[in-house]
């Protein structure tokens, strides 16, 4: 089907031009739109998956339900889903719009990406991902090729297209996707959260800074197993960055949700500012040689700008290290037992004064703890985010906390 005589002519108004890829679930065409006169780029679910008519009719009815809540979530940094269209002979076609420029996957086949290019990567998409998740909306195949690297900034690319439904590893001897970026909760049969999402962003970075995957494997068995098992290797020292992106990409890679960021925009702050502390030291150093004529002049500046590098620095890294406030797991929890260790966080906050009302998920996983914590508490989404940005999350987890993580149905012992 990737040829161009298999493509078809046109998908409603949209005239196709080529194939600009093609996967498990299915293909993408760029197509010309004559009425706004536009490039655009049209998502095919394929027709021959081997699955059942049921789990097919399931899958459609998610990616309906979630493409039209990814076409209210609009960001700079998420590739806009313009049209919904479901042809006779084709299926379900999602219509979104042409990113050009190459995808983060093509990148690390280039070898590691530069330090400041991947912190500016890591802050515009973990914004993104969470608004998309304050919306409701859950990515769950984040991973390289879905990042696309546009001249004017990174996008997230396939918002709306949901994985089959309680899919497996393996199909009748195939592999539906890859588990390389996959949350050990996820492979393990567990629910999508916020939080799975967190973690593939996380692998997925890893080897765009590293040029290595986080955990490499010949086949999906061994690949799923070291996730469930093993910690990624330390990359920092080997390419020149401050041990703390180790310490952020660690935290984020946990096995355990709870220990992870509280929001992927929370990751993405403190992985960014990881990445940069190097860099902004290394570009401050004082040059070996100056020239006689401006040596005092040269100093004062170069004394001035070490200096708020110096300050910048030192408040990056008492917000990177300070103790972390109660998450929203803390407070969902807190408020459902009644408990106290949370009052002084809950009583600074207004939430008669401050309470919005955010869209409801749509038919997504139950495990909806983080947006719910964020709506109950009258925030805009994002007020935990100083609080998140501990690196070092070695306290203890309460059994409460436990308990307001799992689903319903986990916690009715089914």
């Amino acid at each position: 089907m990737g040829d161009s005589e298999s493509l078809p002519v046109e998908v409603g108004r949209y005239q196709i031009e080529k194939v600009l890829g093609q996967g498990a679930m299915g293909r993408v065409l760029l197509a010309h739109d004559p009425v706004l006169d536009r490039a655009v780029a049209i998502k095919i679910l394929r027709t021959d998956l081997d699955i059942s008519a049921e789990m097919r009719d399931g899958l459609l009815r998610r990616m309906r339900n979630e493409a039209r809540a990814a076409a209210r979530v609009v960001h700079p940094n998420i590739v806009t889903l313009h049209d919904m269209i479901e042809d006779p002979s084709l299926g379900l076609c999602l219509v979104f719009e042409f990113v050009s420029g190459e995808t983060l996957k093509d990148r690390v086949s280039k070898g590691p990406s530069p330090a400041l290019e991947m912190a500016r990567v890591a802050r515009e998409i973990g914004s993104a991902l969470s608004l998309a998740h304050d919306a409701g909306v859950l990515h769950r195949d984040i991973k390289p090729e879905n990042i696309m690297l546009a001249p004017y900034g990174a996008k997230v690319a396939d918002f709306g297209i949901a994985r089959v439904p309680d899919s497996t590893l393996t199909r009748t001897g195939g592999l539906l996707g890859t588990p390389a970026y996959s949350a050990p909760e996820t492979i393990s049969g567990s629910n999508f959260s916020p939080l799975s999402d967190q973690f593939s962003l996380a692998a997925t970075l890893y080897e765009a800074i590293s040029g290595l995957r986080a955990f490499p494997g010949d086949d999906a068995v061994t690949v799923a197993a070291r996730i469930g098992t093993e910690e990624p290797k330390p990359i920092a020292q080997s390419l020149g960055l401050d041990p703390r992106v180790d310490q952020v990409l660690g935290r984020a890679l946990s096995k355990d949700p709870l220990r992870r960021f509280a929001t992927c925009a929370a990751f993405g702050e403190a992985l960014a500012a990881a990445l940069e502390i190097g860099t902004m030291l290394d570009s401050h150093k004082v040059p070996e040689t100056l020239a006689p004529t401006r040596a005092i002049g040269l100093s004062a500046s170069v004394g001035l700008g070490g200096a708020a590098v110096g300050a910048l620095i030192a408040v990056l890294l008492y917000s990177l290290m300070r103790p972390p406030s109660p998450t929203p797991f803390d407070i969902v929890a807190a408020r459902a037992s009644g408990s106290s260790s949370t009052a002084p966080a809950l009583a600074s906050t207004d939430t008669t004064s401050r309470a919005r009302t955010k869209p409801r998920p749509v038919d997504t996983d139950p495990s909806w703890v983080p947006t719910i914590a964020y709506r109950d508490a009258g925030s805009d989404g994002h007020a935990d985010r100083d609080a998140s940005k501990s690196i070092d999350d070695s306290g203890p987890i309460s059994d409460a906390n436990q308990e307001a993580a799992k689903s319903p149905k986990e916690r009715d012992g089914g």
